[in-house]
């Protein structure tokens, strides 16, 4: 999603246009439209940033990131807000789907190679008796004479 929404800049300049882009979970913003293509001048990763609606203003939405920056955004409408919102919120959810499928697959890889790990242990274990057996009945055996029945099998 992308469009125009106002943002708070500061006191001296209160709240600006900007032109904000939503792709793959980063909202990134621009002094326009023609400005993308020159680079943002910011973006937060949704999946960190906690969404709030303003009580009072119908309009307003503020991006938090904890610890970190607040965003104060401002739509030309409640209607356009509440786009920015499922937008938002449903870009914050995919990648927090997409993080729990990892971990989750990152957990299921480590179990697998740790199945297998034991059983190449029990494999390595196996092959170390045959090969001490084999020791053994090639030891027993004269110098030069041909292998026992025993080893033969093998």
């Amino acid at each position: 999603m992308e469009g125009s929404l106002m943002k708070w800049t500061n006191y001296l300049s209160g709240w600006q246009p900007r032109y904000f882009v939503l792709d793959q979970g980063i909202l990134s913003y621009y002094d326009s439209q023609d400005d993308v293509e020159k680079g943002s001048k910011g973006s937060i990763k949704m999946a960190v940033c906690e969404i709030r609606v303003h009580q009072a203003d119908s309009c307003r939405m503020d991006l938090f990131i904890p610890r970190e920056q607040c965003f104060y955004l401002r739509a030309e409408s409640a209607a356009d807000r509440q786009r920015w919102l499922v937008a938002l919120g449903s870009a914050k959810a995919c990648l927090g789907d997409i993080t729990t499928q990892q971990a989750k697959e990152i957990i299921s890889d480590s179990e697998s190679l740790g199945r297998k790990l034991s059983e190449l242990r029990l494999f390595c274990d196996l092959l170390m008796e045959q090969v001490t057996e084999v020791k053994g009945a090639v030891d027993a055996d004269e110098p030069g004479a041909a292998p026992s029945k025993e080893v033969k099998q093998l």
